[in-house]
């Protein structure tokens, strides 16, 4: 299966999925928010606050980048989206119902893609995803348990 925008590759977790939809969702309503502030706050429509709402536009263009990014696998998207939305978070505590909503759905979001069945999902590139998340064992070395202990006879060393 070929990875697209939308498209769900094999092995991406849901949790990871879940995450990807609601943070398409909370970058959808802060753009909104963040539009309809700077509109219904100026009575003009000077040059300034064109440019003002162009580079906010732009911002959150980029943001929903990230979450693209977060979506193929990207961990520094992902640690991206968990700082601009604490920045969001702290701008909009006073803000009312709707910056209450945008924390939550983000704080859910992020949650989501740190869960431990989301981790192997955001492994380094140079691991290599199969169905478990990486390839190989994921340890430097043969652990102790493997060894054969000499003081416990298995039935293969009796014989």
């Amino acid at each position: 299966m070929t990875s697209t925008l939308f498209t769900r590759r094999p092995d991406r977790p849901q949790v990871v999925t879940v995450s990807f939809v609601l943070w398409l969702v909370w970058v959808a309503v802060c753009l909104v928010a963040t539009v309809l502030q700077f509109v219904a706050g100026t009575v003009t429509t000077g040059l300034g606050t064109v440019l003002t709402v162009l580079v906010a536009v732009v911002v959150w263009g980029l943001v929903g980048w990230a979450v693209v990014r977060m979506a193929g696998g990207s961990r520094v998207a992902r640690i991206v989206l968990v700082v601009v939305a604490a920045a969001r978070a702290a701008l909009s505590l006073t803000s009312g119902e709707l910056g209450l909503l945008t924390i939550a759905l983000s704080v859910v979001a992020a949650v989501l893609f740190f869960l431990p069945s989301a981790r192997p999902f955001f492994a380094p590139s140079g691991a290599g995803r199969t169905g478990h998340g990486f390839s190989g064992t994921g340890v430097s070395a043969p652990s102790r348990a493997s060894r054969p202990d000499p003081d416990h006879a298995t039935d293969a060393d009796r014989t």
